[in-house]
This record gives structure tokens, sequence and C-alpha cells, in this order.
């Protein structure tokens, strides 16, 4: 009733590294490292966003590390009740993960372990910036740089950027120079403009990010790194999808398969409420695997039997005697 693997791949290795490296063509120069960091924990844990976004020091209101006060003893990782499965649980830490958490300094290891920054808005210091209207914006666009909007406004380049883009405002040639400083009279009548269609003074946000707006900006990195994890196929109606943060958790669930550990452990690390869910989904993967190590060993291996048997299979043949040496060359010279 099920397809045998699943719809969507996960994402490899070679994949996530340019992941990594297309994160700054999308968030703010000041973000990437927070964001490199919330994609590598996500790659070695095997995380929903969620848990991600849900992930703290020493509050055991929500997931957190346990450390282990022996050597004998391995870290883990407490889930409270609170999230999708409903249970409360303790699963063991992976290795990859040990290595992330203890790379973090003991005086940061307060609040949140996972706090990526806005991936829209670089602040300058000091600096009440704004967003132009899309009409200002185009026109600003006509003329200027990123580089001069992105002064005149209080923002990053990769800010203006990122504006254009979802304004899907396309220049006729871009600017590679610094396009000189926009008139303050200009900015001023625009920035009037901008507080009067939002109601109210543009002003910083300083909220912590949604698990919605984090999945978002994963599957924007995913976009700019060209990686496809499912083809488009107008006979099934399946579109064309790039790497999300869930394709991570898959990434994760794969090389775990690979390594040889088994279906009950998957299923702990990745929580799944049901082993049928660990079987729909990845079963299949771990048979394949299975069935293609026997193929090879039983196959792909080198016979050195003949046909027929003459040889006895793959048992070494006793060498011939030196009365059966002469019936052979006998039989030889006859054909």
């Amino acid at each position: 009733d099920t397809d045998e693997v699943m719809r969507v791949r996960p994402v490899t290795g070679e994949e996530f590294e340019r992941m990594l490296d297309a994160t700054p063509g999308v968030v703010s120069e000041s973000a990437v490292p927070s964001w490199q960091f919330a994609m590598m924990v996500l790659w070695e844990s095997g995380f929903r966003v969620g848990d991600l976004m849900d992930f703290a020091w020493d509050d055991d209101r929500h997931i957190r590390p346990i450390w282990p006060s022996r050597k004998s003893v391995h870290p883990t990782v407490v889930v409270p009740s609170t999230q999708k499965n409903g249970r409360n649980q303790e699963i063991p830490m992976l290795p990859g993960l040990r290595k992330l958490l203890e790379a973090v300094p003991k005086r940061e290891r307060i609040g949140w372990i996972v706090n990526p920054l806005s991936a829209r808005y670089e602040i300058k210091a000091n600096s009440n910036w704004f967003q132009p209207t899309e009409d200002d914006l185009a026109i600003l666009a006509e003329r200027y740089s990123n580089c001069s909007i992105a002064a005149a406004c209080g923002v990053s380049d990769t800010t203006v950027r990122n504006w254009l883009k979802t304004g899907g405002i396309l220049r006729d040639s871009e600017f590679q120079r610094h396009t000189g400083a926009i008139a303050q009279k200009e900015i001023a009548a625009i920035r009037k403009r901008c507080e009067r269609r939002s109601s109210f003074a543009a002003r910083r946000g300083t909220k912590r990010l949604t698990k919605e707006q984090v999945g978002l900006i994963i599957s924007r990195i995913g976009e700019v790194a060209g990686v496809v994890v499912q083809q488009e196929d107008p006979r099934s109606h399946q579109r064309l999808k790039y790497a999300s943060a869930h394709d991570l958790r898959r990434g994760c669930a794969q090389r775990l398969i690979n390594a040889g550990v088994s279906a009950e452990t998957l299923k702990i690390v990745m929580r799944h409420r049901d082993f049928a869910t660990t079987e729909k989904h990845y079963g299949a993967m771990r048979s394949a695997q299975a069935a293609a190590t026997e193929l090879e060993q039983s196959v792909g291996a080198t016979n050195p039997s003949f046909v027929g048997g003459l040889v006895g299979g793959h048992d070494d043949s006793p060498p011939l005697s030196a009365d059966e040496l002469q019936k052979l060359k006998r039989l030889l010279n006859s054909l």
C-alpha cells in the first residue's frame, strides 16, 4: 500500500557541504555561523526542525543533553513529553552531535543551543533601518547598486538582494561598482512612504525565529546550493523539490543505515512512535544494501570454478597424478 522506499531521497555528505558553502548567499554575513551550526546539528542529530528550536542546555522543560559523571556512561539526549510523540524519552547522543556540543565553550552553554540569527536583516549599529515599498525599491534598483541602497536603508547588501528577489525585481544590468550615495532628501521621502504604508515607524525586531521560518530559510539554502532531492515527474504529479531541513534528518538516518545500525536502534534515535514508520521509510534501504552485499559476495567476486563444476565448485581440486597427466596429454593430442 505504500512505496517501498522514501519518495524523497536523503542528502549526501557532498551535498551537505554544498549547502554549508551556499549559506552566505542566503543570510547576512553576521548570521552565517549561526545558520551553519544549526544545519550541522540537524545533520549530526537526526532532529526535526521543531526539535532543533527546542534544544536547550539546561532547561528540563525542553530537549536537553545529559552529560555523564562516569567515563563508562555515554551522553544522552532527554526529550520531554511535550514533543511530537508525546512521551518522555532518553535517547543516545550520536557521536557527531557530541563533538559539536563539546566544542562549545562551557561559559556559553546557557539558554538555547541553536539560535540562528535573523536571516533577512543585518542591522548596522545605531541604525534605524527601514524597508522601502516595492515601488520605491524598483525605482532605486534602476539607478543604484545594492551597496548604495543598503547604506541608505541601514541594512546589508545581502538583505537588499533578498528584498529584490522576494519582490521579483530584476535589473536590466547588474551594478559591479558603488553607484554613489542616495540623497538624504530622497531617503527621507522613501522612509516616510514606508512608515505610512506600514502604519508604524520601522523598528528593529529581536524575536527568536519560529521553526517555520527556520525551515523556510534552510529550504532556500538547499535551493541556492542546487541540491535536488526529488525530480519533477508529470506522470505521478511529482514536483521538483530542493533539500530541506527534513532531508538532513533523512541524511542522518541513511548514514546510520550505511554504518550497519539496526532498525531497532534507528527507531530509538529517530524517535518514531511505531516501528512500522521506521520500516516504511528506512527498512527498504537497509534491505537493498544487505541484498547488494550478498550479491557482491556471491556473484560479483571472481569465480575460479569451470562451467559445469569440473573442478568441483569453489573447493581447490587435488593435483593430477603422473598417470592422469599422461592420459590427459593423449586425449588432447587426439583432438
